[in-house]
């Protein structure tokens, strides 16, 4: 299935590609696949600007409504002590890391040795980067220290302990920029970090009116139609201010208008919608959601598609 349809080992499974058949399997946008349309959107972009968490901060500034630093090399030290002096708790991610891996709250009573936190969050990072198979290109050890986004109340009715984002993946047609099959992103069993391939599961929504379309699905094949922890019922939940969320997409865009598909992450927090991160070839979950592929309907958006029978050729 590699080899014919691009797919890594994680979607064999979570897209049930064995009790597929071959024009099934055709009809998704896998893995290998997915790089090729990426590379063709994004042709005129430097994707270190959204693989790097630190360049996006940089780039996009205004739209972070928080503090952020980079922790590169010791001589980062003193704006390290200036940071954590506003914010005793933060929040500490790779600088080049993917699917949550690394990402963990830091909290004011943790420590007590600002000079032996430092060295911890440098060496964390390190290890990170020699030990995971999701490294960076460059193989460092930096790591983005961000304020705490506060969460707006009515997104933390579904999980109080993780930030409850939206993936809203921006993608150019023939026609301008869409909103393509957006997902919120929920936290479980008290965890931090919301994904479906750890602690967490995700559920389409209705890319107009904001609502959740679907139940909540895991990589591992769990379903929620409740949370197992607040009891909030999944499908029928309202993302408030969607219409707020809908303009700051449009409006991340225009900001990066050299490339043509960007999986923005999104949280509402108490100062209004703000961007988490963003991502240059985010996935196709909804694939996962919904049990079967949008090939067709992705390439008649972006009005191409690759011709060739295999995507190594």
């Amino acid at each position: 299935d590699y080899w014919v349809y691009g797919n890594n080992v994680e979607e064999e499974f979570f897209y049930h590609f064995s009790e597929k058949s071959h024009a099934e399997k055709k009809g998704y946008v896998a893995f290998r696949l997915r790089e090729k349309y990426c590379k063709y959107l994004n042709r005129n972009g430097d994707a270190s600007v959204l693989v790097k968490k630190y360049e996006t901060y940089q780039r996009l500034r205004p739209y972070f409504l928080r503090d952020v630093i980079l922790i590169q090399s010791d001589d980062d030290y003193d704006a390290f002590l200036e940071f954590i002096g506003k914010h005793p708790s933060f929040v500490a991610k790779p600088q080049d890391m993917a699917f949550g891996i690394g990402v963990h709250l830091v909290k004011e009573g943790d420590y007590s040795d600002p000079k032996e936190l430092f060295r911890s969050l440098r060496q964390s990072g390190k290890k990170l980067m020699e030990e995971t198979v999701w490294a960076n290109w460059d193989k460092n050890d930096y790591v983005v220290l961000e304020e705490v986004i506060q969460q707006d109340p009515a997104l933390s009715r579904m999980h109080p302990d993780s930030l409850n984002v939206i993936r809203a993946t921006m993608v150019r047609g023939k026609d301008g920029a869409h909103l393509f099959h957006p997902w919120i992103k929920a936290g479980i069993n008290g965890s931090f970090v919301a994904t479906a391939a750890q602690e967490g599961f995700i559920a389409e929504v209705d890319a107009v009116t904001g609502e959740v379309i679907t139940d909540g699905y895991q990589e591992n094949g769990s379903v929620y139609t409740t949370h197992p922890n607040t009891g909030v019922t999944v499908k029928g939940f309202q993302i408030p201010k969607w219409d707020e969320m809908l303009a700051l997409a449009d409006k991340l865009m225009e900001e990066m208008p050299e490339f043509g598909y960007i999986g923005w992450d999104l949280a509402l927090s108490t100062k209004g919608w703000c961007v988490v991160e963003g991502n240059y070839d985010g996935e196709f979950m909804y694939q996962m959601i919904n049990d079967h592929g949008y090939r067709e309907e992705f390439e008649n958006l972006i009005g191409w598609r690759f011709e060739k029978d295999f995507w190594w050729e």
